[in-house]
């Protein structure tokens, strides 16, 4: 969830398709970089990678994140933007130690775009359309699958329960996230249109304004995320072996795979970036179990590909189903 920045040279399509397919990889490999902090608080996690890449991104977008946050007609949404990020960046950590990589990563993946649709359909007053509950559907079907295959083999528990809760806060946060960015892309820009879901962010760096806004969304949540990480975490940050781990989140799958992300969307359409972007929980997942010995067992894996699958629906070409 991090905004990238732009190149100058528009890659070819082959290339375009290569930086996404990377993006989508790195983004697979947050869960389990975790696991090599181990007794890290989920919180100092997304504090001090959101904290960091926030600022990173914030500084890349120069200029336009001054402007996003003086101008009145960004500055609100931009706001907004921010305060889901902050607890987007808790959350979603929090759901990887409590519910696992693989069960805390796919639910708070596939719930965004079910999210996304709700805050649509609240605020905006934009009636949901049939592959939008087809997708959602198939995509809660998954996570109902992986989630009891989960709790089949660890014995449920109080600790998966709030993970699952915040991995769907998760979900929730980072689609408001989302909508916060293309109301603020429309304001700026009058015309603009943004979908809501994943990748949103990387869509608007290539919209007039978008990395600047995008920018400031990231450098305001670095703020609160910075002090609370300095406040709270000082026992984690003093450790010299947990560095590592820290500036490879913040600067890798965040600053680096959005960056990705955004390059591949210059030569490659959204739609099928989207679905290439779907790579992140299949890898998330395999390295759950290969590096961290999480076990998914063939229900597991069948939750994942159902939500895999609802997800594709949602983002794949062709005809909007009535």
């Amino acid at each position: 969830m991090t905004g990238p920045a732009s190149a100058r040279r528009v890659p070819t399509p082959a290339g375009g398709l290569a930086a996404v397919v990377v993006a989508a990889a790195v983004w697979g490999t947050t869960g389990t970089a975790t696991h090599f902090a181990p007794g890290v608080p989920a919180f100092v996690f997304g504090a001090v990678t959101f904290g960091i890449g926030g600022l990173v991104l914030a500084a890349v977008a120069g200029r336009g994140t001054l402007r996003a946050v003086a101008e009145r007609r960004t500055r609100g949404w931009a706001l907004l933007g921010a305060g889901a990020l902050v607890v987007y960046a808790v959350a979603f950590y929090a759901a990887l130690a409590d519910a696992g990589v693989a069960l805390g990563t796919t639910i708070a993946i596939g719930s965004s775009p079910v999210f996304a649709g709700l805050v649509e359909w609240v605020s905006d007053r934009r009636p949901v359309t049939g592959r939008w509950i087809i997708a959602t559907l198939v995509s809660v079907a998954g996570m109902v699958v992986v989630t009891l295959a989960r709790s089949e083999h660890d014995g449920g528990g109080g600790a998966l329960a709030l993970g699952i809760a915040s991995a769907l806060l998760a979900g929730l946060t980072y689609a408001l996230y989302s909508w916060a960015v293309a109301r603020g892309l429309h304001a700026a820009a009058g015309a603009v249109s943004v979908p809501g879901g994943p990748g949103v962010e990387a869509v608007a760096a290539g919209l007039p304004n978008g990395r600047g806004l995008v920018g400031a969304v990231f450098g305001i949540a670095a703020v609160p995320l910075v002090v609370l990480v300095v406040v709270a975490g000082a026992p984690s940050l003093g450790e010299g072996g947990n560095w590592p781990v820290f500036l490879y989140l913040a600067l890798v799958p965040t600053v680096l795979g959005h960056s990705l992300y955004a390059v591949g969307l210059r030569s490659v359409g959204a739609s099928v970036a989207t679905l290439v972007s779907l790579l992140e929980p299949v890898v998330a997942a395999v390295l759950a179990v290969l590096v961290v010995g999480e076990h998914l067992g063939t229900t597991g894996w069948v939750g994942i590909a159902l939500v895999v699958a609802g997800l594709a629906v949602l983002a794949g070409p062709g005809r909007r189903l009535r």
